[in-house]
């Protein structure tokens, strides 16, 4: 499994035992048996519980256990592998506050000042090619809807912050690429570099969700639920006028813990966030549940070619 490739697992949530210790178990097992080699990277814990219908935390959980078995260990940023019997952390990778102090050795050595290095060391730290996402926005919902899309997609190490927070340490863009929606790249002008503007994000368009509210054949119960705000504000604005007075509009400001909360509806539209846990919560075979990706294809394509 040199990619990220999905796991075969098997639950039930009607057992006695807990979903955590089904998944450690099973994991556990298969790195016994050969099944899951050394190197063989698990998919991301979101990926895993979307897989199964489950909640993130538990497979979060899941995961710890089975790295306390050393059975699993982090590489490539936050991304769990199977770990090699001969494997020992810290062998093959000096600490880093070592590696400072040695530069800070030679340096002095060669007759250069703290103050000279330190500013050559930023210097070439802004010169480096990005290692993370950096996402930005008003809108802490949004900043997290972003970043999981982002990471799910790409399997890359993703970070969040207002605008705001940048401002004020502008040292948090250093490595990262900076991601936003329009609006905030203005705020932030100034603050990056000329060579490292941020990429805006541009939205998927969600013609086939207002296409099949088009098609309805009767008055019907519209719902839309998500984690950000200005997300929501933006999906009542576009299902307004095709809900008019024929249907019914309830929108929901939801965090994961609130999944309960989501009112029945005939259709049901989510964000990445929600849509696997409403998939696992909704029982009804009424409700039609229905996905939206913010981040469009295109955009995501060059994101990825930015780092």
């Amino acid at each position: 499994m040199s990619q990220f490739e999905i796991v075969e697992i098997q639950i039930s949530k009607e057992s006695d035992i807990p979903l955590r210790q089904q998944i450690a178990a099973q994991l556990e097992f298969q790195i016994a048996t050969g099944k899951l080699k050394p190197g063989d990277t698990l998919p991301s814990v979101r990926a895993l519980a979307r897989q199964l219908g489950i909640h993130h935390n538990t497979v979060s959980q899941a995961y710890k256990d089975v790295t306390a078995l050393y059975l699993l260990v982090r590489k490539h940023g936050s991304r769990l592998v199977v770990r090699a019997p001969e494997s020992r952390d810290g062998a093959a990778h000096p600490d880093l506050d070592d590696l400072i102090n040695q530069s800070i050795r030679v340096a002095r050595q060669h007759g250069y000042t703290i103050q000279e290095l330190s500013r050559r060391v930023r210097e070439r730290l802004v010169e480096e090619p990005p290692d993370h996402v950096l996402v930005l926005s008003t809108d802490s919902g949004m900043r997290r809807l972003l970043a999981i899309e982002i990471e799910d997609a790409l399997e890359c190490r993703v970070k969040a912050c207002s605008p705001e927070a940048l401002i004020a340490n502008p040292e948090l863009a250093l490595g990262a690429l900076v991601v936003s929606p329009p609006g905030v790249v203005p705020m932030i002008a100034g603050v990056l570099a000329k060579d490292r503007q941020p990429i805006p994000v541009l939205y998927s368009s969600a013609e086939m969700q207002l296409d099949l509210i088009r098609k309805l054949s009767r008055p019907s119960v519209i719902a839309a639920v998500s984690v950000s705000e200005g997300l929501l504000r933006i999906a009542c604005g576009l299902l307004g006028p095709l809900v008019g007075t024929r249907h019914t509009l309830i929108d929901r400001v939801l965090n994961d813990e609130e999944i309960a909360q989501i009112p029945p509806a005939d259709v049901l539209f989510c964000d990445a966030i929600l849509f696997p846990l409403a998939n696992a919560h909704v029982r009804t075979k009424n409700t039609r549940i229905v996905s939206y990706s913010l981040i469009s294809a295109e955009c995501m394509d060059q994101i990825a070619s930015g780092l």
